[in-house]
């Protein structure tokens, strides 16, 4: 009797695990197709060339199109082999991900405020790709699916801000080598030329804050509700 017992929960354990990983491996195809049509489409549709790329949610579309994409041969793995192949390195770039498309989601809400000096066409087509459709299924696909490395340190947290240095790092070179004009910066606060110096340092600590804080929210949702599809598993 306990040995069917076992068994019974053995099969309904792989049973939902399969389930689990089909559901990451088909958001995850979404995710990279959806990704690779919308930078294909602006790219078109704006005209603007390689600086189609100085506006973070592109990078960042391109970032989690990479991550997803990577995603879908480590879930069919996993699938086959009834085993979490997730290493800590992808774990920390799936976190990455989901912080960037939480920043991006944060942008179009501020953007869609009165206040704002200019609102996005949010529901062209690239757009509502690029500014909903993705980072909602990012953001859940990591909460709800990605398998959890245990609680996070702080400096761990960190590493969910993976992206955001990237993305720095490469746009204030692209600026300060001139190779993205005056006119052409994308946000106010990389004029580093007119920009106040402690005005820039307080709106990059600001944007690591926040960055931080969605880290520190996401890789905690991710630990409490991963586990939901395993529940009652083990019941009679």
């Amino acid at each position: 009797m306990e040995s069917n017992r076992i068994e019974r929960i053995e099969l309904r354990f792989k049973r939902r695990y399969r389930i689990k990983k089909l559901v990451n491996l088909s958001i995850s195809i979404l995710i990279a197709v959806s990704g690779v049509i919308s930078v294909l489409f602006i790219w078109n549709y704006d005209g603007e060339k390689l600086l189609t790329f100085r506006w973070m949610t592109v990078d960042g579309t391109i970032f989690t199109t990479a991550a997803a994409a990577f995603y879908v041969v480590v879930s069919i793995l996993e699938m086959a082999r009834y085993t979490e192949l997730t290493s800590r390195s992808v774990y920390f770039a799936r976190l990455a991900s989901a912080v960037a498309e939480g920043l991006i989601v944060i942008v179009v809400l501020l953007s869609q405020l009165p206040f704002s000096p200019e609102h996005m066409h949010i529901f062209r087509f690239d757009m509502f790709q690029m500014h909903i459709l993705i980072p909602v299924l990012t953001i859940l696909s990591f909460i709800l699916n990605d398998s959890p490395i245990g609680r996070l340190s702080y400096r761990q947290k960190l590493r969910g801000t993976w992206f955001i240095t990237l993305y720095a790092a490469v746009i204030l070179t692209l600026i300060l080598t001139g190779i993205i004009p005056a006119g052409q910066i994308p946000y106010f606060f990389l004029d580093v030329a007119h920009m106040p110096v402690l005005a820039f340092i307080g709106c990059f600590l600001f944007i690591y804050s926040v960055a931080f804080l969605l880290s520190h929210c996401l890789s905690s949702w991710n630990r409490k509700l991963s586990w939901l599809w395993f529940r009652g598993v083990a019941s009679a």
